[in-house]
């Protein structure tokens, strides 16, 4: 019998590294369920680490995740693909680019030798990448770590608004347009009567800040609340929200947060506890209301955005649906990712 095929995760982390990030959870299950092996590297070992799996075991295929870490060179990535016999190239793009947020050589060396780019917006983000990497970009939505999906509800008394979200200021003044927003929106919360507001991120000062959450944190600070909040950059980006929308489901709340275009295949909503609003103002007065709907009503609500995140929006659902163009992977066929699978590539 063939062996299942050998997968090369070229990761954007720096050991020591969680085991619960980055895929590498959703990995180890494709693996378990026979579905195919995985070799998993890391770049602050690269290049010397890979260059010593050239001697091994071809992979079938190389799945790098957004590479900006280890500075990668053209010559680089084209010398390991050689060594490994050159093998279809999936990569994964999981930033927003744009503006002052300017594109990194080292993604453009990958993007240039990639099979498929898979990008978390469409748009002008998937037409960026495309002329960079002259290589087709197909989209993939931001989506929850299994080890946030997966965990269990902690006991305790859930109270209160909390905003997470960085502000990028220079003297004050936001230098990301879509700060301003969400510093309005801020703003507006703070004084809703009955809002008990935590503001987590770094850039904030005054009596609701609470500085920066550690990534592994980000739950524990939703579930503390009853009612999250977050207002998203690249605002015109089709079909892009930052991981923390999926996150926030995941603790069980409420969360209201900024309406992006495109994004159709989304059908989670206000039943599911999820509010996208179109400006600060109108998120500020949804989560007024919410406020008064009262504790039982919105943990009920959250409850239902929480199973939906589980079943169908989860870094296990976005893998498959990466690796299947490339490899005997079943594609995920539930909820939205027929819809996302049919929005072609750029």
């Amino acid at each position: 019998m063939a062996s299942p095929p050998l997968v090369l995760h070229v990761s954007n982390e720096h050991p020591p590294v969680s085991p619960d990030y980055g895929f590498l959870r959703a990995f180890r299950e494709l693996s378990a369920g026979g579905v195919l092996r995985h070799e998993w590297i890391a770049p602050a070992a690269a290049p010397e680490r890979i260059a010593g799996l050239t001697a091994g075991a071809r992979p079938d295929l190389v799945f790098v995740q957004s590479p900006q870490p280890h500075r990668w060179t053209e010559r680089e990535v084209a010398g390991l693909l050689r060594g490994l016999g050159s093998p279809p190239v999936v990569v994964w793009e999981g930033d927003a680019w744009g503006g002052r947020k300017r594109l990194r050589a080292q993604n453009v060396a990958w993007f240039r030798h990639a099979d498929t780019v898979y990008s978390v917006a469409l748009g002008a983000q998937a037409e960026l990448l495309r002329r960079a990497g002259r290589r087709p970009v197909r989209y993939v939505p931001n989506v929850a770590p299994l080890c946030f999906a997966e965990a269990p509800e902690e006991p305790g008394l859930p109270r209160g608004v909390a905003l997470v979200g960085s502000r990028l200021t220079y003297f004050g003044i936001e230098l990301i347009a879509d700060d301003r927003e969400r510093t309005r929106l801020a703003a507006k919360l703070s004084r809703l009567p009955s809002c008990e507001l935590s503001v987590y991120g770094r850039g904030w000062r005054g009596p609701h800040a609470r500085g920066p959450v550690p990534y592994d944190d980000q739950l524990g600070a939703m579930r503390r609340a009853l009612i999250t909040v977050g207002w998203d950059r690249f605002r015109g980006y089709s079909g892009y929200y930052s991981d923390r929308l999926p996150i926030a489901l995941c603790a069980g709340r409420v969360h209201v947060a900024s309406r992006q275009p495109d994004l159709d295949w989304l059908a989670a909503g206000p039943k599911d506890g999820l509010h996208l609003m179109d400006s600060p103002r109108e998120a500020a007065e949804r989560v007024r209301d919410l406020i008064a709907a009262g504790p039982e009503r919105l943990l009920a609500d959250g409850a239902g955005g929480r199973a939906w995140v589980r079943t169908h929006l989860t870094e296990l659902h976005a893998l498959r649906h990466m690796l299947a163009h490339h490899l005997p992977v079943p594609a995920p066929r539930s909820g939205p990712w027929p819809a996302i699978a049919a929005l072609g590539a750029v």
